[in-house]
C-alpha cells in the first residue's frame, strides 16, 4: 500500500493516521478467527504467551488481554512481521521497523476502560526511542463500546505525566478528544507520544483490538528483551504468586489499565463519568446496520428468504403504508432479537443460555438445529437490546409486541390463522396460542395497539422470494432521526 503525500502530512501533523482499506474482507475474517484462537488458548506455567485478567462490571474475572503471542501463532506472526505492514510503517517512519511488542485487548462486554496516557512511559527502561504502533480493529470500534479517543497533535505537546504514570487530570480536561471510529479490519497507526484513552465497554458486544508496537530496526530486535523484563516484574495470570503486589510492574506496565482491577478487587473507572462520550445517533445507526449486514444473512427461520431480506421487506411495507419513522424503524428491527450474536443475547439474559423453540422436540438449549423455529422470547430480547442502545420506548414496545400481535390477530380476525406460514403456526404453539378474551381487552387498551397489529401484518407479508426492495442504507436517515428524538 502506497501512502499519499496528504496522508503522510496528516500523520506528521496529528500524530496518527486512520487507514480504511488495509485488510480485505477475507483477511478481516481471518483476523477475527485468529484473535479468538489466542483468547481460547489453554495456558499453563510453561506457556510463552502472556494473558492478563481484569474484573468486569459484573464482578467477574475475565481476560483483559494477551501479549507475546506472535511467536506462537504462525498466521498472526506472518501478519505482524509481514512486508505489508512493515512497508506501511517504513513510509511513515522513514526507516525499517521491527516488531517490539504485541497484544490483543479483548474489551469484552462489561470490561473496563483505560485512563488517558502515552505509551512511551512504559518503554524507557529498554531504550529511549520512539515507537510506532498499529491498532487493527478486530471488531467494530466506537464510543458505545469503549473505542479509542486521541488528542490531535499531542505528540508535539508537553503532556504532563502524574506519579501514577497516567496523564495529569487537569491537562486531560482541557483537551479536545477525537473519537477514533473503526470498522472491523480498519487500521490506526500512531506514535508512542500520542495521548489516548478509551472508556469501559458498556455495550452488549465485545470489542477486540489487536495492537502491535514497532521499534526502529537500527536499534536492534528488542522484542524478547522487553518481554523478559515484563514477565519478571509484571507476570501473566498463570505465573502470579498469591500475596505478591508486583508494584514495579503495576506502575510500569499496568498503569491506567483494567489489569489493576485484580489488585483492587473491583472494576476501576478512572473518572470515566467525567469524560465518557455518549454515542451519537449516527454511531448507533452504523452499529445496527453493521449487525444486520454481518449477522442477517442467515436463513429466516422456516422461510425461503434470509433474515435481512425479511427485515427489509417489512420496513418497505411500513414505508408504503406511510407509517411514522419510529414505526418504520420497528418494522426494520422487529427481529433484531433473532439476529444479534448469541453472546449479546446471553448478556441481555444475564448470562443464561439462549434457548430455541423446536418443532416436535419442545424447548431446548443451543441453536443451529434444522427444526428450530426461533429464539425463545426473541421479541423481548430485541426490545431490551434497542432500549439499551437508546431507541425510543415506542420502537421497543412495537418490537416486543410483534409476537403477541400474532396471538391477538388469531383471536380477533377470522381466517387470520390460515394465512400464517407453517413455521409461524409452529412457533405460535410455543407462544401461547390465540389470546384469551381478557388478553384481547388489555391489548386493545394498550398504547399503539393499531400500529402493533399493522406491524404484525407487515411481518406476515414480508416473506416474498426475490422481491426487490430498497437497500439497508435507505433506512440510515430514519434510524438517525429516531435516535435523535
Amino acid at each position: 500500500m502506497l501512502l499519499s503525500e496528504q496522508q503522510l502530512q496528516l500523520f506528521r501533523k496529528n500524530g496518527y493516521l486512520i487507514l480504511r482499506d488495509v485488510l480485505s474482507e477475507e483477511q478481516t475474517k481471518n483476523l477475527q478467527q485468529w484473535a479468538q484462537e489466542v483468547h481460547d488458548w489453554p495456558t499453563d506455567a510453561n506457556s510463552p504467551w502472556m494473558p492478563y485478567e481484569e474484573i468486569n462490571a459484573q464482578g467477574e474475572t475475565v481476560l483483559c488481554r494477551t501479549e507475546n503471542y506472535a511467536n506462537s501463532h504462525t498466521a498472526l506472526n506472518g501478519l505482524l512481521r509481514g512486508q505489508e505492514l512493515l512497508n506501511l510503517l517504513k513510509q511513515l517512519s522513514g526507516e525499517d521497523m521491527l516488531l517490539f511488542k504485541e497484544k490483543i485487548n479483548y474489551k469484552l462486554a462489561g470490561s473496563g476502560g483505560f485512563a488517558a496516557h502515552v505509551d512511551s512511559t512504559a518503554y524507557t527502561h529498554i531504550k529511549n526511542i520512539k515507537h510506532l504502533a498499529i491498532l487493527l480493529a478486530v471488531d467494530p470500534s466506537d464510543m458505545s463500546n469503549g473505542g479509542l479517543e486521541v488528542v490531535d497533535g499531542s505528540h508535539e505537546m508537553h503532556v504532563p505525566i502524574g506519579e501514577d504514570n497516567c496523564i495529569e487530570p487537569g491537562w486531560v480536561k482541557e483537551q479536545t478528544w477525537t473519537p477514533v471510529e473503526l470498522k472491523a479490519g480498519q487500521v490506526l497507526v500512531f506514535g508512542s507520544y500520542l495521548a489516548h484513552r478509551s472508556g469501559a465497554n458498556h455495550s452488549n458486544q465485545d470489542r477486540k483490538a489487536l495492537y502491535a508496537t514497532y521499534n526502529c530496526a537500527r536499534e536492534g530486535d528488542l522484542h524478547d528483551e522487553y518481554y523478559a523484563h515484563r514477565k519478571m516484574v509484571w507476570p501473566p495470570a498463570q505465573l502470579r504468586k498469591e500475596g505478591e503486589e508486583y508494584k514495579e510492574g503495576a506502575l510500569r506496565y499496568g498503569y491506567g489499565s483494567p489489569m489493576l482491577s485484580m489488585g483492587a478487587g473491583r472494576q476501576l473507572e478512572f473518572d470515566e463519568t467525567e469524560w465518557k462520550s455518549k454515542p451519537s445517533a449516527a454511531q448507533i445507526a452504523s452499529r445496527i446496520i453493521d449487525i444486520l449486514n454481518q449477522y442477517g444473512k442467515n436463513d429466516y427461520i422456516g422461510e425461503p428468504i434470509s433474515q435481512i431480506e425479511h427485515s427489509l421487506q417489512c420496513a418497505h411495507l411500513a414505508s408504503q403504508s406511510k407509517a411514522d419513522p419510529q414505526t418504520i424503524a420497528a418494522a426494520l428491527l422487529h427481529d433484531i432479537g433473532q439476529i444479534i450474536p448469541e453472546r449479546d443475547a446471553e448478556h441481555i439474559l444475564g448470562g443464561a443460555r439462549v434457548q430455541n423453540m423446536r418443532q416436535n422436540s419442545g424447548i431446548g438449549p443451543g441453536s443451529g438445529s434444522s427444526d428450530s423455529v426461533g429464539r425463545v422470547s426473541h421479541e423481548t430480547l430485541g426490545a431490551q437490546y434497542l432500549l439499551a442502545l437508546g431507541f425510543p420506548t415506542k420502537v421497543a414496545e412495537l418490537v416486543e409486541a410483534h409476537v403477541p400481535a400474532k396471538r391477538y390477530l388469531c383471536a380477533t380476525e377470522d381466517g387470520y390463522y390460515n394465512t400464517l406460514s407453517e413455521a409461524s403456526k409452529e412457533s405460535l404453539r410455543f407462544q401461547g396460542g390465540p389470546m384469551s378474551p381478557d388478553e384481547v381487552r388489555q391489548w386493545q387498551e394498550s398504547n399503539w395497539a393499531d400500529a402493533k397489529a399493522n406491524l404484525r401484518r407487515w411481518d406476515d407479508g414480508a416473506k416474498v422470494v426475490g422481491l426487490k426492495v430498497p437497500e439497508l442504507e435507505t433506512y440510515r436517515p430514519v434510524l438517525e432521526q429516531v435516535l435523535s428524538v
